[in-house]
């Protein structure tokens, strides 16, 4: 079943970018270049940073189950997990690896383990519905999805955590703040990319279309959202009227940023560090 999961998302990925170099003539990829690599040395240095910030997160929502585990412990598990989801995705999960290695040191009942690795997921989700009804505010549609998002989905959050999740209640505020951080960081990786390839216009429509396609590359069809974000671009590109190519090529060194830094996790693993 694995081995079909894989081919599976091998073949969208194959399909996507068949799609994407038919829409979009491969000469125009081959003329995009790199103009300012500081910027880009930036994103990759943002991108870790929250990276960071989501391993004290989860941190945070497992210290109310009683996993107190050492910090530096605890990033080189995000870390190793992040191996795992993206660099070996016919294998075992980055979560379930994680579960596993939680259960094993403080036996605290997988239920909770898992209970707490999603909502800590939730978090992140909300908090993008909650960036795209601030930058809404600065676009044509702005009034409607503004109060809406920003004003619903805390309460929504809330109730989530109050409900389901009761046993996470008291870190709902800290961890919706780092949420808010995390895809900040993340935005901002995105916009430095931006900035190394030469794009200086559209940046809010651009930002509201990074934040639509951070929730689109979930969808589990592909690895590590490649194809699907990168599809994304190209269609939200289309409807901004803007020459798609450069901000396709954003969302795929987004990509690449993301597999550097999940390689990370492969150093840990040969060290053998947890």
């Amino acid at each position: 079943m694995k081995k079909i999961k894989l081919l599976i998302k091998i073949l969208f990925i194959l399909f996507a970018f068949f799609w994407i170099f038919h829409k979009i003539p491969i000469e125009e990829f081959k003329n995009i270049t790199i103009k300012n690599p500081f910027f880009l040395l930036t994103s990759f240095i943002f991108y870790n940073l929250s990276q960071t910030i989501s391993a004290k997160r989860v941190d945070t929502y497992l210290k109310n189950i009683n996993i107190n585990m050492e910090f530096k412990k605890q990033l080189i598990l995000y870390y190793l997990g992040m191996f795992y989801n993206t660099l070996l995705p016919g294998g075992i999960g980055g979560d379930a690896y994680k579960a596993f290695k939680y259960q094993k040191e403080f036996n605290s009942g997988y239920k909770k383990i898992i209970k707490a690795l999603l909502i800590d997921r939730l978090s992140g989700l909300f908090a993008i519905f909650l960036l795209l009804g601030f930058l809404s505010f600065f676009t044509e549609i702005k009034y409607a999805l503004f109060l809406t998002l920003l004003l619903i989905t805390p309460f929504i959050l809330y109730f989530i955590h109050k409900f389901f999740f009761v046993e996470f209640k008291k870190s709902f505020f800290k961890n919706l703040i780092f949420s808010l951080i995390i895809q900040i960081l993340q935005l901002f990786t995105f916009l430095f990319i931006l900035v190394s390839l030469g794009i200086k216009y559209k940046i809010i429509e651009l930002s509201i279309l990074f934040f639509i396609s951070s929730i689109i590359s979930v969808i589990p069809v592909s690895v590590g959202g490649l194809g699907l974000r990168e599809l994304t671009f190209l269609y939200g590109s289309e409807f901004l009227h803007i020459n798609p190519a450069p901000v396709v090529m954003a969302g795929f060194l987004f990509f690449v940023i993301n597999i550097i830094s999940s390689a990370i996790g492969a150093i840990f693993l040969a060290k053998k560090a947890v």
